[in-house]
C-alpha cells in the first residue's frame, strides 16, 4: 500500500507538471451610449465583454501549445475568416523551439499588427481607435450602422489569423518575427468579398518587439502587406504600426501608438486609408486603485466608395477616463468604471453631415484566474 501511494503521488506530480495552465477570463459590463447628430439609437445594456478559456501547456521542453476559445462572440457555430474554424476559436497553435534563436509557430495565431493596442487584452480595452474597430459615430447614408466604409482592414479583423510565424530571438529582450497568413474574407469598398473557398489571397508581415532600460521601455513596430481578397485583381493592402510604452519610476505608465491601414483598388488606383494615434497615461503607484486617461485621434480618407457622397475625409477625436479598483489583494479580480466622448467630423462629401458625438459610460468587473491552481 505504501509503495502504491508513493507511485500514485509521483504520477500525480508528473501530470501536474505537464498540465500547463487553464485560465478563465471574464469581464461583464453595464454599458450606456448616448448619440448626438447620429442616426444611431441610444443604447443601454448589460453584456459580456469577455468570456474565454485559455489553455497553455507543453508536450516537451521544445514543443508548446496554446488553445483559446471565446464564448461571447456571435456566430460561434459558423466558420470564421475562411480558415475552417469556428468564430469562437481565437488561438490554436503549436510553437516549436528550434535552438536558442529560432521558434516556429503554426496554426491560428496573432498577426501582431496594431502595435501596443492590439497586444492589449480586449478585457483591458475601453476607448478603442477607429483603426482598431472600423466603427464610427454616425451611420453612412440611410443605413443605421456605424461601420466605416473604407476598404482597408481593421486591426480587430487581424487579431487572429491562420498561418505560420517564424520568430528570431536576437537577444533575450528583442525579437523579429515573419508571419504569413490568409487575407481575411471581408468586403471591400466597391466590391464584394468572395466565398472563403474561392479566395486564396495571402498577407505577409514583419514584426519587431523589444524591451530596454531595465524593461521599463517597451517598443513594437510592424509592417504587413498582401493582395486583395477579390480573385483576378491586383488589389493591395498595406498596413504598418508602431508603439512605445514607458514606466516612469514604477508609478506612471505612459504609451503612444500609431496605426495605419490602406487599401488600393486595381484598375483605377483609388485608395482608402485610415490612421489612428492612441495615447494613454496611467498612475500605478496605489495598491488598489489605477486611474488612467486616454486620447485617440483618427482620420479616414475614402476614395473608392460606389456612392460618391460617401467619399471624403472623416476625422475623429476621442477622450476617455478610466478607474480600476482591486478590492482583494493578490488576485486579478477588479471593478472598473470608464467614461469617453468621441466626435466625428466630416469633410469633402457632397453633403457633409453635422458633427456627430457619442458619450459612453461603462461599469463592470473582470476576473482572470488559473483553474489548475
Amino acid at each position: 500500500m505504501k509503495k502504491f501511494l508513493i507511485a500514485a503521488l509521483a504520477t500525480t506530480t508528473a501530470v501536474s507538471a505537464h498540465a500547463g495552465t487553464i485560465n478563465f477570463d471574464a469581464r461583464a459590463d453595464y454599458d450606456s451610449k448616448t448619440y448626438d447628430e447620429s442616426n444611431l439609437a441610444d443604447t443601454s445594456q448589460f453584456y459580456f465583454k469577455t468570456v474565454r478559456l485559455d489553455y497553455q501547456g507543453k508536450a516537451t521542453d521544445d514543443l508548446t501549445f496554446r488553445l483559446r476559445a471565446a464564448y461571447n462572440k456571435a456566430g460561434t457555430a459558423t466558420t470564421g475568416a475562411g480558415d475552417n474554424s469556428q468564430t469562437a476559436l481565437e488561438f490554436a497553435y503549436l510553437t516549436h523551439k528550434m535552438g536558442d534563436m529560432f521558434s516556429l509557430q503554426v496554426g491560428k495565431l496573432g498577426s501582431e499588427y496594431g502595435a501596443i493596442e492590439s497586444q492589449t487584452s480586449g478585457a483591458d480595452l475601453y476607448l478603442t481607435s477607429q483603426a482598431y474597430t472600423k466603427q464610427g459615430v454616425v451611420g453612412i447614408g440611410a443605413t443605421n450602422s456605424s461601420t466605416l466604409v473604407g476598404g482597408y482592414l481593421s486591426t480587430s479583423s487581424l487579431l487572429y489569423v491562420m498561418g505560420a510565424k517564424l520568430i528570431f530571438n536576437m537577444t533575450p529582450d528583442q525579437n523579429l518575427s515573419l508571419v504569413v497568413f490568409k487575407t481575411p474574407d471581408v468586403a471591400t469598398s466597391g466590391a464584394v468579398a468572395p466565398a472563403a473557398t474561392t479566395s486564396n489571397a495571402m498577407m505577409e508581415g514583419l514584426i519587431y518587439k523589444g524591451l530596454f532600460m531595465d524593461k521599463n521601455l517597451r517598443v513594437m513596430a510592424s509592417y504587413h502587406m498582401g493582395t486583395g481578397n477579390v480573385p483576378s485583381t491586383d488589389d493591395k493592402f498595406t498596413l504598418y504600426s508602431a508603439g512605445i510604452t514607458y514606466n516612469f519610476g514604477g508609478y506612471v505608465l505612459a504609451g503612444v501608438d500609431y496605426t495605419n491601414s490602406a487599401y488600393e483598388r486595381d484598375g483605377d488606383g483609388a485608395k482608402d486609408s485610415i490612421y489612428s494615434i492612441i495615447g494613454k497615461v496611467a498612475y500605478t503607484g496605489w495598491e488598489q486603485w489605477v486611474p488612467r486617461l486616454e486620447v485617440i485621434a483618427s482620420e479616414e480618407k475614402v476614395e473608392t466608395n460606389a456612392t460618391a457622397a460617401n467619399n471624403g475625409t472623416n476625422k475623429f477625436m476621442g477622450y476617455g477616463a478610466v478607474v480600476e479598483y482591486k478590492p482583494i489583494a493578490d488576485t486579478t479580480f477588479r471593478y472598473h468604471i470608464a467614461y469617453s466622448n468621441t466626435t466625428e467630423k466630416f469633410d469633402g462629401r457632397t453633403t457633409n453631415p453635422a458633427d456627430a458625438k457619442v458619450d459612453q459610460i461603462t461599469v463592470g468587473a473582470r476576473w482572470n484566474a488559473d483553474f489548475l491552481k
